[in-house]
């Protein structure tokens, strides 16, 4: 299990496959994340918090994908308060 703030998480944009369930990974998704062209993501069962960035693919995966986190918000899960 890896623990970290994923918050200044700098990914090459080359990466396509982004597996980070079942981790202890605090800190909100990295805006610049937006960039990647995934075709494959989980960051589900972490304690990741803040809104999921808009745009690029990460809004493109459906909530399993973010499931059992810490207070993640915003499409594909509830909308941020």
């Amino acid at each position: 299990m890896f623990q970290f703030d994923i918050s200044k998480v700098k990914v090459s944009k080359t990466v396509n496959l982004l597996d980070l369930n079942h981790n202890g990974i605090t800190g909100s998704i990295p805006v610049q994340w937006t960039q990647l062209s995934l075709q494959s993501f989980n960051a589900s069962y972490n304690r990741l918090c803040g809104p999921i960035p808009k745009g690029g693919d990460l809004q493109r995966f459906d909530a399993y994908a973010y499931l059992h986190n810490k207070c993640l918000c915003g499409a594909p899960l509830q909308r941020c308060k």
